[in-house]
């Protein structure tokens, strides 16, 4: 394992041991590399020359591109042409959470992260099922789901997926759910709730819930 997952496996276990324990193998050894080329750009960051950035500029320091885009284009081209952040813009990450604050008072002072972004759906099932999905977990969901599921789960990290019946008399079948959940002997367990449902979109009532 590397040094920089160890003393990131260490803080985590510090701070939050039972998240530790949900990591999958793949979880615990993943982390952002800090040192090597990442540590020699921000080394390289101001100086005369820098050749860490991998980005063509003009000698003004602007990204190189095509002027004609422009003509489509009404941003500033920095933040166009330029290498988005691995976790995505932070001014954007930081009025996200925002957001997410203002849209759920509930939360009150619940101290969170900022979210971070993906490519979509399907990117951030993947960097899920890469930090928590080991071949000897379960995933439980509904029985309407996409079929890239089993692509991400089943095919690439080898957990086995149960299913529920979603609908019972036109509303959600929880005792479908608790009876899957009850049936399954591994001391992990990972429960995927998708609401609204992709496909049929539906959303649980407040009874239900």
């Amino acid at each position: 394992m590397d040094l920089q997952a160890l003393a990131l496996n260490k803080t985590i276990e510090a701070s939050h041991p039972e998240i530790l324990k949900m990591l999958s193998e793949k979880g615990r050894n993943i982390f952002f590399p800090k040192l090597g080329i990442l540590a020699q750009s921000a080394q390289a960051r101001g100086k005369k020359i820098n050749a860490t950035i991998g980005e063509a500029r003009e000698d003004d320091g602007t990204p190189m591109h095509l002027e004609e885009l422009d003509y489509n284009i009404k941003l500033p081209s920095h933040n166009v042409y330029t290498y988005a952040p691995s976790y995505g813009k932070p001014e954007i990450r930081d009025k996200w959470k925002e957001l997410i604050y203002k849209k759920n008072p509930s939360l009150g002072k619940t101290v969170f992260s900022n979210p971070i972004a993906t490519n979509g759906l399907t990117h951030g099932l993947s960097v899920t099922g890469y930090l928590f999905a080991d071949k000897s977990d379960t995933i439980v969901l509904s029985d309407l789901y996409w079929e890239n599921y089993d692509l991400i789960f089943s095919n690439a990290f080898g957990a086995a997926i149960k299913t529920f019946r979603l609908f019972n008399k036109g509303g959600f079948d929880i005792k479908s759910l608790a009876k899957s959940l009850s049936e399954i002997e591994n001391e992990k367990i990972i429960l995927l709730l998708n609401f609204p449902n992709n496909p049929s979109g539906y959303t649980p009532l407040t009874d239900e819930v």
